[in-house]
Parts: structure tokens; sequence; C-alpha cells
């Protein structure tokens, strides 16, 4: 089958790789359809040395085998995965990593099928995509602003497709006119402003912009900590968007303002992926203007450096087997 590689910095190419088996009675063979490319891909893609990695961490398409032990996941389901893989030794990866492939391929193994699977509907696929990573992020990392600050006021740094959720989230909460947006990139920073009225740019940022929940998006994309920290208020909350967010934070040693803590969302779970399925298919979640490109897989270099380095109009980038 066909899949996407990187055999260097910034270089993309598409090999020929076995298809996926079964290993374990637990696991699903998913024909994928619709992939997406997400900030942790991207990160690959743009790391120094080449890794012998199937990337592509969302994905969807129809399960076209099962393991005996799968009983919720259906062959011809259509279904959209989570990013985020547990196993029942307690260890964690990301599809797309060096131990479990992505779905930029024709075809994808999915162990624990029945937790990592949600059914979707055809008519939603290339929103559904990106429920169980970027969708799913950003509607969590609302919620926890929420509830960290119910009538507080919020900061959004880096109108990724991540944050971007975020702030959908967080208007359709009510919250509109406490809402703060900052990215530097025009026309994101354009798209972030049908959302709230103050989508500023990192240097209009001053003390009268000050929130009590800082949020971060995609740390690959966003304005920088120090835009973080200008917005914080004292006693405040920065909150990442992406799991890991806040503990390189910590490993680099920053030094955070007095009484300011300091938190990162959850990933998603295909409960998580469930709901907001449902919410996409009665408009309650609306990300039609976050999906902006569809391109074939053949063109995955195209894609790629469309979504590493975004131009004008430029948002998720979606790959099609």
């Amino acid at each position: 089958m066909q899949a996407v590689s990187f055999p260097g910095y910034r270089r993309v190419e598409i090999i020929d790789v076995p298809r996926p088996a079964l290993r374990d009675p637990g696991d699903a063979i998913v024909l994928v359809t619709t992939a997406a490319i997400g900030p942790w891909d991207i990160e690959r893609y743009l790391s120094v040395g080449a890794e012998a990695v199937v990337p592509g961490g969302e994905f969807a398409g129809l399960i076209v085998e099962v393991g005996e032990e799968v009983s919720t996941a259906d062959l011809d389901d259509l279904v959209a995965n989570t990013v985020h893989y547990a196993n029942e030794s307690g260890g964690s990866d990301l599809f797309g990593s060096n131990t479990l492939p992505g779905g930029h391929a024709e075809y994808v193994r999915v162990p624990n099928a029945d937790q990592m699977l949600a059914k979707i509907a055809a008519s939603s696929e290339e929103r559904a995509v990106i429920a169980g990573g970027t969708t799913g992020l950003g509607v969590n990392v609302a919620a926890l602003a929420l509830s960290e600050a119910p009538e507080g006021t919020y900061a959004v740094v880096g109108c990724d497709p991540i944050g971007m959720t975020a702030l959908t989230a967080l208007k359709n909460a009510g919250k509109g006119d406490q809402l703060i947006a900052v990215e530097d990139h025009l026309a994101r920073r354009t798209l972030a402003s049908s959302f709230t009225s103050n989508a500023l740019a990192s240097s209009e940022i001053g003390s009268k912009h000050a929130a009590d929940v800082v949020i971060v998006g995609s740390i690959t994309e966003y304005p920088g900590f120090t835009t973080v920290t200008d917005l914080i208020k004292p006693g405040g909350s920065i909150i990442f968007s992406e799991p890991y967010g806040a503990s390189r934070v910590i490993e680099a040693g920053i030094k955070l303002p007095d009484g300011v803590t300091i938190a990162s969302a959850s990933w998603p779970s295909n409960t998580d992926v469930a709901k907001i399925v449902t919410d996409l298919q009665i408009r309650r979640l609306d990300l039609t203007p976050h999906v902006s490109h569809v391109i074939p897989l053949d063109e995955a270099q195209d894609a790629y450096e469309a979504a590493a380095e975004p131009g004008a109009g430029v948002q998720k980038v979606l790959l099609k087997p």
C-alpha cells in the first residue's frame, strides 16, 4: 500500500509498505478515506533527523477487518479515531509515532478498536476526522478554562485549528464578550474576529487585555510564551491545549509569574469524539471554516508545506488517499 514517509528535514515521500495485518484480538484494520495533518505530524516533518514512521494522528475510514474480541466496532462502519492510544500496561503513544503507524496511508491498524474508534456519518466526515485530536483538544481546553474561571475573562493565544476550536467552544458557551484572541497570522486573526471583537496581534497586547485564563493553542504555532505571561492576571491560570504543553514548560525551567498556575487539557476519548460528532451533525459545533484544504495523498509534500507554513486562507489541511 502507499504511505507517507519523511526521508529528511521538510521532505515527504510516498512509499510502498506492507498493508497492516491484525496482531491482537482487539485490533481493527481501517481503510483510510480521509486524514488530517496535525501539529504532532508537523513537528515530525520539521525534525532534523529522518524518521522511518508513517505519520497521521487523525484519520477516518471504513473498518475492513476486526479481531475476534472487537465487540462494538463492526465491519463497514465509517469511523474516526482518537489520536492518543493508552495500552493495557499503562503506556501510551500517538498514532503516527515510531511504535504506532498513523493514517497517512491507505490502511491503518487500530489496536483496542472498541476504545479508539467512534462511528461517524458520511455527511460530516471531513469535519469529524479531526474530532479525536484537534477538535477534541480545543473543546476540552475550553471546558477546563470554564471550570477554572466560570465568570472570568479568557484569552486564546494562537488561532491555529486547535485554538480556533477553543474560541468556537467559548463563544458557544456565551463567553464571546469576555474573550480575546491573539494571533500574528493576519488571515487567522481575521477568522478569529468572527468569534470575538477582540482579535489582536501580539504587538497590540496591553495591560487592559489581561485575562483570568490564557489558553495556548498549538505549541508549534502560537506567538510565544512571553505573550502568554504578558496576558495573564496575577493568580490566573495558563492552560495548554496540547497535553504535553505544561510539562515542556516545566522541563525547560521557564519561570511563571507569581501565583500563576499551569495545566494542560486531556486527550479526547472516544466518548468525547462521539459527543463532538453529534454536535457536528446538529450544527451545535460548526467547524466548516476550520477545514480549508483537501489534497490527494500523492501530493502530500504540497500538503505538508501548506500546513507547516500556512499562507492566507490555510487552516486545517486534509489528505485523501
